[in-house]
């Protein structure tokens, strides 16, 4: 069992997931939810993250790669997972002992996969991915869509067409003209198909936020949504209705009054001018908090501070306004009695999104479930 003996560590509210699920229900009408969890749950921790939302109602998880789906599987998860990134064709045959439902790229995709699947005596659940403009990975042609459809049929003892998907890259910023672009691509390829599949998944958090009326939402796999991050950076809405689920906290490890023209940390790039009460907080760039930080103002107790010096691997220092007790909390993101720190405020202060920052966060700081 991990014993945390650091005061630094991430709260992971569950009531603020709660209500982010059912926000996300309510606005798309969403029959199906996935949550994409990949990346360590966006770095708020894979399993804290999974188990609770699953709790919570959510009907499915979608991962980046099949380590992390195989992952999930070995904690006793039991739900449908999705794999959205590329999976090579040689281990199609762990992912359908698994049964987990894999994004397939193209017909030479299947094609490889297929002796691999024979072999092995087992049958892929298959998501068809078509690329609309995202230019990652995907099927462009109804031509090849058909013969992988028609590959899937012949060789349906290994296959089983499960899915079919796209990825809209503009569907969170005002400009719509390319999402409409990859929209109108999705429906010319798909629309005059003489069957579909289950599970027809097109909605990432945007396109389920801002075009849920354009789009397919009998299943939406959404993740900035669900960590409470409005994703068009709180441009097309406030995001008043959404809770970021992650707090991050530590506390005052050390406490000390120097003299002025003292240095603080490497560098002495921060020299005092007056006597000045300095903090020392035990969490640094080995913890994932990006070094631009510094001149970043925390919560010391109900008071701001800012972090002066060099942040370095395990420690920073801030300049308190007096003499504070050992002991008393700091916070990065979240809320004090009087004052808060939302995740734009940091994440924007390092000139990156709340969803960047947050991968940043190692595994040495702790992930907690609260509330």
């Amino acid at each position: 069992m991990a014993i945390n003996i650091r005061a630094t560590h991430l709260e992971i509210s569950r009531r603020a997931l709660a209500q982010n699920i059912t926000y996300v229900r309510e606005v798309s009408g969403a029959k199906k939810i996935f949550f994409a969890v990949k990346s360590n749950a966006y770095g708020h921790g894979l399993d804290v993250v999974a188990p609770t939302a699953l709790a919570l109602g959510v009907d499915g998880l979608a991962v980046a790669i099949a380590e992390e789906a195989l992952h999930l599987r070995s904690l006793g998860i039991t739900a449908p997972i999705l794999i959205l990134g590329h999976t090579d064709s040689n281990y199609a045959y762990l992912c359908a002992e698994a049964e987990i439902i894999t994004t397939v790229p193209s017909l030479a995709w299947l094609e490889a996969a297929q002796p691999q699947l024979e072999a092995h005596n087992q049958k892929l659940l298959v998501s068809l991915a078509i690329d609309t403009g995202m230019n990652r990975i995907g099927i462009r042609t109804k031509e090849e869509l058909l013969a992988a459809i028609e590959y899937i049929n012949t060789h349906s003892a290994n296959f089983e067409w499960y899915g079919l998907m796209t990825h809209f890259a503009t569907a969170d910023v005002p400009e719509t003209s390319y999402f409409h672009k990859q929209l109108n691509r999705w429906h010319a390829i798909v629309d005059d198909l003489p069957k579909l599949p289950p599970m027809v998944h097109v909605a990432n958090s945007g396109a389920t936020l801002y075009h849920h009326t354009e789009v397919p939402t009998e299943y939406v796999r959404v993740g900035s949504l669900l960590y409470g991050w409005e994703p068009s950076g709180k441009i097309l809405t406030d995001g008043h209705n959404l809770q970021p689920i992650g707090g991050l906290y530590s506390a005052l490890s050390f406490v000390k009054e120097i003299p002025a023209g003292e240095g603080i940390s490497y560098g002495h790039t921060y020299i005092s001018a007056t006597n000045e009460w300095i903090g020392t907080i035990p969490i640094g760039y080995g913890d994932g908090l990006p070094i631009q930080l510094q001149g970043f103002e925390v919560l010391v107790g109900e008071e701001r501070c800012p972090i002066v010096g060099e942040i370095a691997m395990d420690q920073l220092m801030v300049r308190l306004p007096k003499e504070m007790p050992v002991g008393t909390k700091v916070t990065f993101i979240g809320q004090t009695a009087t004052d808060s720190i939302d995740i734009w405020e940091i994440a924007h202060y390092c000139k990156l999104e709340p969803w960047n920052f947050m991968n940043l966060l190692t595994s040495r700081v702790p992930r907690v479930l609260v509330d």
